[in-house]
């Protein structure tokens, strides 16, 4: 009888055991989002328009990949109003869902060509310091996915007063 009673007991533990530990192992490290979260693109009181481009996310176990043309032309198709700032201006890029430290990566296209812009403190850059039209793509990482936005700015001197 006593050993019966032993190897129930030394079942329950682990059981109990196996169970807590099927609990914490499976703690979502980031709050599940249905889609991939919109960038807030932002200078002082403005925020650029931004468009989705491609990307692939996963949720509740199951994955969608979205492959849309390059960002020239999905400017193109939805023509969103560009953000206007001053040359130089420091740009800030947030999400409601933070991603992965150190993905984010900002691309300034010109033409069909795409130049990586140099991201400080984790999520700004800088406007090109000429005035004129630019188009970007942001992108970005998390535990579901990954995700592109593009958007265009308006880099103006001659209203930079107005802009301050």
């Amino acid at each position: 009888m006593y050993r019966i009673q032993s190897a129930l007991c030394v079942f329950l533990a682990s059981v109990l055991l196996l169970a807590g530990c099927n609990i914490l192992g499976n703690k979502p490290t980031q709050q599940a989002f249905h889609t991939p979260p919109m960038p807030l693109i932002s200078w002082k009181d403005k925020s650029a328009v931004s468009v989705p481009t491609s990307y692939c996310w996963t949720y509740e176990n199951t994955g969608t990949c979205v492959d849309t043309a390059a960002p020239p032309e999905v400017i193109a198709e939805k023509k969103p109003a560009p953000m206007q700032v001053k040359p130089g201006a420091v740009i800030t890029i947030s999400y409601d869902l933070p991603p992965v430290e150190a993905s984010l990566s900002v691309y300034q296209w010109i033409g069909s060509s795409q130049i990586e812009q140099v991201v400080e403190n984790g999520n700004q850059w800088k406007a090109p310091d000429q005035p004129g039209w630019y188009l970007y793509d942001v992108r970005a990482q998390w535990d579901q996915g990954d995700a592109g936005h593009a958007f265009v700015i308006e880099v103006k001197s001659n209203a930079s007063s107005q802009l301050l």
